[in-house]
C-alpha cells in the first residue's frame, strides 16, 4: 500500500467514557475542514480514531455513543469472575482476572468497522498498546490492525482481559503512552493537534482532601505525564528545552517550534475519576458539548495558522 506524505496529524488521548469529549472536538475541525494525514490513539482514542479513519463524521461517532450504555460495553462479568474463583481453587491458571467482559465491545466494534477498510484508510490510523511482559509500548498501523488491536489499546488494568496477539499480552497504550505523539513526530508531521481527555496542566490545584479526590488526581496524573512525555518528545525533535513553552501551550493551546505547530484541545474542568467508566447517556451529550465548545475556543488561532 503506497504511504502518502503527512502533514497534518491528530493525536486522541485515552480516557474511557470521557472520549465522548474528542466526538466533540471532531464536530468542530469538520466544520474547520481540517483533515488529518494520520490519527494517532491510545485506548478509547483509539476507537475514536479508527472511526474517524473509517469515514465517520461527528453525527455517527455520537449515535454511537448514545448506544454504548445499552449495548452494556462495560458490563461487570459475574459469572468469569466466578469461574476464574472456582479454577483458582482447582489449582488451574485461567486467565487474568478482570471486572469487565470485552466481548460485548468486541461485538460492537465488528459490527460497526470494517478490518481492511481500516488497514487501507486515509487517514491512516496508529494506535499504542503496552507489551504486559516486555514493558514497552508498541504501535501498530495499516496492515497490522484488527480488531484485537484496538482491543488491546483499551484494556485498562484489571478493568478489562489483556489481549494476546501473535504470543504477546497486552494492556491499555495509555499505561506508557497515554498522548501517542511519537507516530506523528516519526511520521514527519508539520501540524500536530493534540487532543486530551484531562486539564492540559500549568496550573496550581488544591491538595486532594478525601481518597475519591485522591483517585482522580492520580489519575490526572498518569495523564499528565504523557503532556510532558509530548514536551519532551518535542524536545529530542526540535533540540531545545519547553519548560518556557508549558504554561503558553496550556494556555493559548498552541506553539510553534521551527516548522512545526503543536495545538491542544483539553478540558478546562477536572471530569472526575467516575467519568473514565461512565456511559451514562446523560453525560454523553455535555461532554461532546464541552468538546465542542473548547475547540471552538482554543483552536481559534491554531486554525488560523
Amino acid at each position: 500500500m503506497e504511504t502518502r506524505p503527512v502533514r497534518r496529524a491528530l493525536v486522541l488521548s485515552g480516557g474511557g467514557g470521557r472520549g465522548a469529549y474528542q466526538v466533540g472536538v471532531w464536530r468542530r475541525l469538520q466544520e474547520l475542514n481540517w483533515q488529518p494525514d494520520l490519527v494517532c490513539g491510545t485506548s478509547i482514542g483509539s476507537l475514536n480514531g479508527a472511526f474517524i479513519c473509517s469515514g465517520w463524521g461527528a453525527d455517527d461517532m455520537e449515535q454511537l455513543w448514545y448506544s454504548l450504555h445499552q449495548k452494556r460495553v462495560l458490563r461487570v462479568s459475574v459469572w468469569k469472575r466466578l469461574k476464574y474463583r472456582i479454577n483458582t481453587l482447582l489449582g488451574r491458571h485461567p486467565p487474568w482476572p478482570a471486572l469487565i467482559d470485552n466481548g460485548p465491545l468486541r461485538d460492537v466494534l465488528a459490527e460497526v468497522l470494517d478490518e481492511e477498510t481500516l488497514r487501507q484508510a486515509h487517514p491512516r490510523l496508529t494506535v499504542a498498546a503496552t507489551n504486559v511482559r516486555r514493558a514497552m509500548v508498541e504501535y501498530f498501523s495499516a496492515e497490522q490492525l484488527s480488531i484485537e488491536h484496538l482491543l488491546a489499546s483499551c484494556a485498562i488494568p484489571v478493568v478489562f482481559p489483556w489481549c494476546e496477539i501473535n504470543g504477546e499480552l497486552y494492556w491499555d497504550g495509555g499505561v506508557l503512552a497515554n498522548t501517542p505523539v511519537f507516530p506523528a513526530i516519526e511520521a514527519g508531521a508539520t501540524e500536530i493537534l493534540v487532543v486530551m481527555l484531562s486539564p492540559a496542566g500549568g496550573q496550581v490545584t488544591d491538595a486532594p482532601r478525601t481518597t475519591r479526590e485522591a483517585v482522580t488526581r492520580m489519575f490526572d496524573l498518569v495523564t499528565l505525564g504523557s503532556s510532558q512525555s509530548l514536551s519532551q518528545a518535542l524536545a529530542l525533535q526540535y533540540g531545545r528545552d519547553l519548560k518556557a513553552h508549558t504554561r503558553a501551550l496550556a494556555e493559548s493551546g498552541e506553539v510553534v517550534l521551527g516548522e512545526t505547530r503543536v495545538g491542544v484541545v483539553a478540558p478546562r474542568i477536572d471530569p472526575g475519576i467516575s467519568s473514565v467508566l461512565d456511559l451514562d447517556p446523560k453525560h454523553i451529550g455535555p461532554r461532546i458539548e464541552a468538546g465542542y465548545r473548547d475547540a471552538t475556543e482554543q483552536l481559534a488561532q491554531f486554525s488560523n495558522g
